[in-house]
């Protein structure tokens, strides 16, 4: 026996409960994924406070680090460094500042991922700065002058990329409400880097870039 063959109110409790039944299921899938999106963006929202928070510390990190470079190059240029006694009142603030610009350091290297590439070169240009700081107490400042203020430029244009392309992938994150795939951030980063000074960054990453 077909449905069109079944008596009217047969027909009309069959096509009911099938409603009833399309119904259930729409509406629990709908809430399913109404709880799904739900968790997603709280995820999104938890994870972007923490970074925006990290980015802070981050920049503020940096702002101490570029002024005891700052206090040290003044402090060598000023000052010959070359007959310096640690107890002399710039010998001791000269040391007093390379201890601190070494904890900064310590904090900036604690608070990115060494296995990033900007992360790395910033790492190792940090540490070139450190020693070419140390160099100056024997040499007048002009022999290494060019070479510290250059190493100093190209730290802080990894500085600026760390941080404007660390923003720009919060702020994609929050409108795509999902976390980003590493090659989609290393694009944000190149992309970054290529628009802040296109020709420093390919000087930097020749092999990488």
């Amino acid at each position: 026996m077909s449905f069109l063959e079944l008596q009217v109110p047969v027909q009309v409790a069959i096509i009911t409960a099938s409603i009833g039944a399309i119904t259930l299921f729409l509406n629990t899938l709908l809430g399913k994924l109404n709880l799904t999106s739900l968790k997603q963006r709280r995820y999104i929202d938890t994870i972007s406070k923490e970074r925006i928070e990290w980015l802070n510390k981050i920049r503020d990190s940096f702002v101490e680090y570029t002024t005891l470079t700052s206090e040290l190059t003044m402090l060598v240029t000023f000052y010959d460094l070359g007959k310096m006694k640690v107890d002399d009142e710039k010998g001791q603030e000269y040391l007093d500042k390379l201890l601190q610009l070494e904890g900064v350091k310590q904090k900036i290297y604690l608070l990115l991922n060494p296995k990033e590439v900007y992360a790395a070169k910033l790492n190792l240009l940090s540490d070139e700065g450190t020693k070419l700081l140390l160099k100056c107490v024997n040499k007048p400042i002009a022999d290494n002058g060019d070479e510290l203020n250059n190493l100093n430029t190209n730290i802080n244009f990894i500085q600026q990329v760390i941080l404007k392309a660390e923003w720009k992938r919060i702020v994609i994150e929050i409108e795509q409400g999902k976390k980003l795939e590493s090659k989609e951030v290393s694009k944000i980063f190149q992309e970054v880097a290529k628009y802040i000074d296109k020709e420093r960054n390919e000087k930097l990453f020749s092999k990488t870039s």
